[in-house]
């Protein structure tokens, strides 16, 4: 009687131990795989950050308006408030994020470029609303600015803008981020060059 041809036990713990040294190299490659994308997708939201932040400022600021507003306890804003470290001013926002004109503020607060917003609603400035953050990892700020005199003559670039009712023609915008990432210098230049006042009601 023939013996029927089979497997033995030695060559079934062979193939199941080829078995589990190939799955645990392809593991080993997904996983590898999958890190890889991670740090890829990381790297890349790292630098579309700044690019965001880069494209809100130079949209607000390029859209700087001439204007003053009354506040909740009767006093008026200034039309731009122009400091090394901060600056304050009216824009619109891009009707993706609602629209309207804002007096929005700009400044780095415990390493986060922050802006903040108050809704001019007619010739009445609301409330501050709560920062938003625009930017982490931010180790420096520094603001200057270029314009006009009341005597019609162009200034160089300042720390500050010495006159508040009087719009600037061009703010500049260095950032230092934590790291080894490179901020590249922004400068925008105001859309409406107009030095006059502020239109005060």
């Amino acid at each position: 009687m023939k013996r029927q041809a089979g497997f033995t036990l030695l060559e079934v713990l062979v193939v199941i131990s080829l078995l589990g040294l190939l799955l645990g190299l392809v593991g080993g490659a997904l996983v590898a795989a999958n890190r890889a994308v991670a740090k890829a997708e990381g790297a890349s939201a790292r630098l579309d950050e700044p690019r965001a932040t880069q494209r809100f400022l130079r949209q607000s600021l390029s859209q700087v308006l001439p204007l003053a507003a009354a506040t909740g306890n009767g006093a008026h804003t200034t039309t731009f408030e122009g400091k090394d470290d901060s600056v304050v001013f009216f824009a619109t926002l891009p009707s993706s994020v609602g629209g309207g004109i804002y007096r929005q503020r700009l400044a780095l607060r415990d390493g986060r470029l922050e802006v903040q917003l108050a809704r001019l609603q007619g010739q009445r400035l609301q409330a501050w609303g709560e920062p938003q953050r625009l930017l982490d990892g931010v180790k420096g700020l520094q603001l200057s600015y270029r314009g006009y005199s009341p005597l019609g003559k162009l200034t160089g670039w300042q720390p500050q803008w010495p006159w508040p009712e009087r719009l600037p023609q061009a703010v500049r915008v260095a950032v230092q981020l934590q790291g080894s990432q490179a901020w590249p210098l922004l400068q925008v230049n105001l859309l409406l060059d107009l030095s006059g006042d502020g239109g005060r009601p």
